[in-house]
Order: C-alpha cells, then structure tokens, then sequence
C-alpha cells in the first residue's frame, strides 16, 4: 500500500485548515504554543505516525502515564488498522516499513533513554521537566538529524517559553502562539477577532462562557495560549503600548525631535537600533540584524540618520562601542555614548519600565522586539541587595536596551 493510501485510510491529513499551515511551515525543531481543544496532540498524532510509515522511529513522551495514554488513544483510534500497537513494550509500530512510535511518561526523564529517533514529540511540554529534553530526547537527534515537535498550553514562563522564544532567531526552529478561537480582552470585554490558525470547530459562544466564569490569567493561558508574566518579570502592561503606527514616514514628523538608541551586537548577539519621535511619543522605526561587520552596521545606522534627521542618538560605547562611537562622531552624527554598568543600567531599565508602566510611549508591536520585553527579568544580587536586570539564559535583551537608550536619549538626563 502506498503511504498516500496508508494516509487515507488513517485518516489524515488533518483536522482543520489552521494544522494544516502549522505543518506546512515547520522545521526541523518546531514549539506549539496552543489553546485547550485545539487539537495539538491530534496534531502531534498526525506527523508521528507519517514518520513511522516512512519507515522513522518516533518517540512520544508526556509528563504522566495518563497523558501518554491519550497520545496512544489517538493514534490506535486513528490507525488501528493499519499499526500494530503492543501495550506492555509501549509501541504502535507499522510492519511495513520497520517505522515504529514508542510511547514513553516523561515523570521520570530517564524513561525515554536508550533509543535512537527519528523525530520526537512531547505533549503537555510545559509540564514537562527540562531534562527530558535537554539531557535525554536531544541527544538522540544528533546522529539522525532527526526533527522535534514541542507542543503544549503554556505553563508560566518556564523552559518551554524560554524555548519558545529562542526559535524565533533560529534558522533551524519555528514556533507558534495559537488561541483555541481568536479574540482579544479589550476594557475587560472579550471581542471576537479571528485568528488564521484557530480551531473553527469550537464555538465562540463556548469561549464567552468561559471568559464570563474564568480568572482572566487563566483565561489568557489556557484559551489564548499567552506565556503569563511571572513574578520576576520587568516590563508590564507591555501590550497596551504597542499601537505605534506600522507605516510612519519623515513627513508625518516633520520638525519633530527624533531620537534614537543603539545596543552594538557583540559576538552572536544582534544590533538593534530603536527610533522615536519624542514630540510624539512613539517609536516610528527600528532595526536588528547580526553577522554584519560594523563597517556596515554603521551604514545601517547612517542610512536612518539620513532618513529621519535625527537630533540625538545614545549608543552604547561599552567594547567594541568605543571605537564605533568615535567614527560616528567624526561622521558628524549627533551621538552621545552611554557606559553600561552595574550602577547604570538598573535606571535605564526602569525608565523604560515606568513609560510602559504609565503608558507614555507607544512601540512599534513586533514578535521578537516585543517578546524580548515580556521575557526580561530581574534578579537581586544576594551579596549587594542590588537589582540585576537581564534576558533569561540563552536569549537576547538587544532591542530592550536600545529601546531604553532610545528613551534615554530625550530624557535629558545622564549618567556619571
């Protein structure tokens, strides 16, 4: 039987149109963050048993023996014709190809060692220990090149959201942030806007419902897949600022005083560059880019001096900055140099914080830009008492420091 026909009979592809874009456009390490009901073990079900007719070995973890048994549940529904499953060695296998699922409770990481894999899910990833993946079902990957679907409703801002969020600027990941239906909290009322991956099978009036006898926190987990802010977390009311208009020319800010801040990539961090009017109080451009010489990371900034004629423009002159900023300055640009330390970074961070805070600048609304705000987080130092504010281990904070140089730039106020 061919593995179209095979696919038939089992009852793929799938369920609804939003599975099939999300499928169409993975890589090789993919993290669903979905709502309840959408369907993303069904998903999951889906690609793994595809893996295993094409001859993979797949396998499926969870965080209990009963959510691993839903895994299975879906995929003996879905193809109990067709697999051969075997309850005590925890495995749907397909005999045709010697492509095989070993399903596996991931309470105890060490559960899953011993395989080789092909591809590997894990489902309800947010309850899911690190280990498991970091310490067992990675390494297998590494001398199949094997791929990886990380799916689940967020659980706080834990290793899955750090994951998460570290896709976005790798070539080789690709993550998703899906609502069970679309709809936004706007003046504590629930308003319908649809989403182009939403289940369409669930009703909205269900959702309102919801919506009506839910914590709102809990709401925005469970039904709009939101990563909640934790304790630790800097930036708040982040989404209420960023109505920025997305199409903003010279023109509209003509004789305005534009500003801008600038955090130098160092290593394998990025460049970012965050332009503002500060008449107006909103951000109206901003760039991010790594791997450029800085040669040409100062004709970036060269080339958006010229375009908004800007009148100050704070740039880091930690490292490597020094040098940059000496060019700038014999480029004739209006730059000042800002040293980061211990002592002058937490009230640059906070300046930023309190304008989010009070709502007094609106940002340009964009994934990585936005999700770097929401991720910052700070720490006190156990020995000095002082706040320590950083991105979380493994993510990069470039665009919030140039945001905050940016704001720095026409406070008019200055570190020592």
């Amino acid at each position: 039987m061919s593995t179209t026909g095979v696919a038939q009979k089992i009852k793929l592809p799938y369920p609804h149109p939003g599975q099939q874009i999300v499928r169409q456009n993975s890589k090789r390490f993919n993290w669903l963050s979905a709502g309840r009901r959408w369907r993303k073990t069904t998903l999951a079900m889906a690609i793994a048993v595809e893996g295993a007719i094409n001859g993979q070995q797949i396998i499926w973890g969870a965080p209990t023996h009963d959510q691993v048994r839903i895994g299975w549940n879906e995929t003996k529904q879905a193809a109990g014709g067709v697999f051969h499953f075997t309850i005590q060695r925890g495995m749907a296998e397909y005999p045709p190809s010697g492509g095989a699922i070993i399903y596996r409770s991931l309470d105890d990481p060490d559960n899953a060692r011993g395989h080789t894999a092909d591809g590997v899910v894990i489902d309800e990833i947010g309850d899911v220990k690190q280990a498991a993946w970091y310490e067992v079902m990675r390494p297998m990957l590494i001398d199949t090149g094997g791929w990886m679907w990380g799916i689940g409703t967020p659980k706080g801002r834990n290793w899955f959201w750090r994951e998460h969020r570290a896709a976005m600027d790798r070539d080789d990941s690709e993550c998703w942030q899906v609502p069970t239906k679309g709809c936004d909290i706007v003046n504590g009322l629930l308003v319908r806007n649809p989403h182009p991956l939403e289940n369409p099978d669930i009703k909205f009036s269900e959702i309102e419902q919801l919506f009506a006898t839910t914590p709102i926190d809990i709401f925005r987990q469970e039904i709009l897949a939101e990563f909640i802010e934790g304790e630790g977390q800097v930036f708040r009311n982040i989404m209420a600022c960023m109505g920025a208009p997305l199409q903003s020319s010279p023109e509209d800010h003509k004789e305005h005083h534009i500003i801008a801040g600038v955090d130098w990539g160092k290593q394998h961090d990025f460049t970012a560059i965050s332009v503002g009017c500060n008449t107006c109080k909103v951000e109206v451009d901003k760039d991010r880019f790594n791997q450029i010489d800085y040669a040409f990371q100062t004709k970036r900034l060269q080339a958006l001096y010229e375009k908004w004629n800007m009148q100050t423009i704070t740039v880091e002159t930690n490292a490597m900055g020094e040098p940059i900023f000496e060019q700038l300055q014999r480029a004739g640009m209006p730059v000042s140099g800002f040293i980061t330390t211990a002592s002058s970074k937490p009230p640059l961070i906070e300046n930023l914080s309190l304008a989010l805070e009070k709502e007094e600048w609106q940002f340009l609304d964009d994934l990585i830009w936005t999700g770097e705000l929401e991720g910052y987080e700070r720490k006190v130092s156990p020995t000095t008492g002082r706040s320590q504010y950083s991105a979380p281990e493994g993510l990069h904070d470039d665009t919030v420091m140039a945001r905050a140089l940016m704001l720095h730039a026409g406070a008019g106020w200055w570190f020592t």
